[in-house]
């Protein structure tokens, strides 16, 4: 455990007032651990009758997440200097607070994106008895690196789980071919393990023409601009959704081949993964699906979330 992760348990048990099992659960660890995490804090001089650290700005943001958007869990790091460090940074940050919850003969549910790639490479190799990892969207044709198929099968060799893929495009020509693919026997299978995940990992995309989809070939920019059109600001494994998290009537989300927003509702445990100055409103709007219940992001991010909610929140009906 890192010394913000002792900041966030000091700030939940002196400032929230939560007990120690509840903060065991919510953090997934042992109230052994939470106990040496509060002493920690008091020997270093972090908790004295305040808690003095850098991080509790951190702490405040998680809880403030928490509570505004009904959250399980939410950790929030330091933002850092530069985009390609805030992406790794985040992936240390999600591939601990992930790692907790990971239990033997789990099945986990994979998403896909640069974000959740770093979370897969900084995991800490383990073996976990009779793990399944499924990963939830179709493939893409470049961009190996942060594809679906890679960042389950990093996330499967560094847990020693089985590893299955849905092995067709991410993204098809037609709702007719997508239905076609959907009545493969092997892919019906896929769906249906990630059906039946308890836990997933998710990235949150935003749209515009710089974001993954389109930096790989998989969306055009007249699709990306029809999809600003309707008011699409966010996609959920290849789901496009408004900022008040619904989807948009655009075909592509008749088009894409993944198990959709319902089954990530299903599985409860969603853990999404996404920062940035930029990604306020993607991130909002991943929220308002109902999907997601632990967030990791950065503290810039979060600030401008919490802004979004609050104007949100002061609209008139129809507005």
């Amino acid at each position: 455990m890192l010394e913000d992760e002792y900041v966030q348990i000091a700030w939940m048990y002196h400032m929230e007032g939560l007990t120690q099992a509840e903060i065991a659960d919510r953090m997934g660890t042992t109230r052994l651990a939470v106990q040496r995490a509060l002493q920690k804090c008091l020997d270093d001089g972090i908790v004295r009758v305040s808690i003095e650290h850098v991080d509790s700005r951190c702490a405040r943001l998680a809880s403030s997440l928490q509570k505004e958007f009904e959250l399980t869990y939410a950790h929030v790091i330091p933002t850092p200097s530069n985009d390609e460090r805030l992406k790794e940074a985040l992936g240390k940050a999600s591939a601990r607070a992930f790692a907790r919850y990971v239990k033997p003969g789990s099945v986990i549910g994979v998403g896909w994106g640069s974000t959740i790639a770093q979370t897969a490479r900084h995991m800490s190799r383990r073996q976990v008895d009779g793990l399944t990892v499924v990963s939830l969207l179709g493939g893409l044709t470049k961009g190996a690196a942060i594809s679906p198929y890679e960042v389950a099968w990093r996330i499967s060799d560094v847990l020693g789980a089985t590893c299955y893929y849905l092995a067709a495009p991410a993204i098809v020509d037609d709702q007719a071919t997508r239905d076609m693919l959907l009545g493969i026997s092997t892919i019906q299978t896929t769906l249906e393990l990630g059906r039946q995940a308890s836990l997933a990992l998710i990235g949150i995309g935003e749209v515009s023409h710089h974001c993954t989809f389109a930096r790989v070939g998989m969306i055009t920019p007249e699709e990306i601009d029809e999809l600003a059109e309707k008011g699409a600001v966010a996609d959920i494994l290849g789901t496009f959704v408004t900022l008040d998290g619904e989807p948009v009537d655009h075909n592509i989300n008749q088009r894409t081949v993944s198990p959709g927003l319902e089954t990530l509702k299903q599985i409860g445990n969603v853990f999404a993964v996404a920062g940035g100055t930029s990604k306020a409103r993607t991130i909002y709007a991943a929220l308002q699906t109902g999907c997601i219940r632990y967030l990791v992001t950065d503290a810039q991010a979060a600030e401008n979330v919490l802004l979004l909610k609050d104007l949100m929140s002061s609209r008139r009906p129809g507005e």
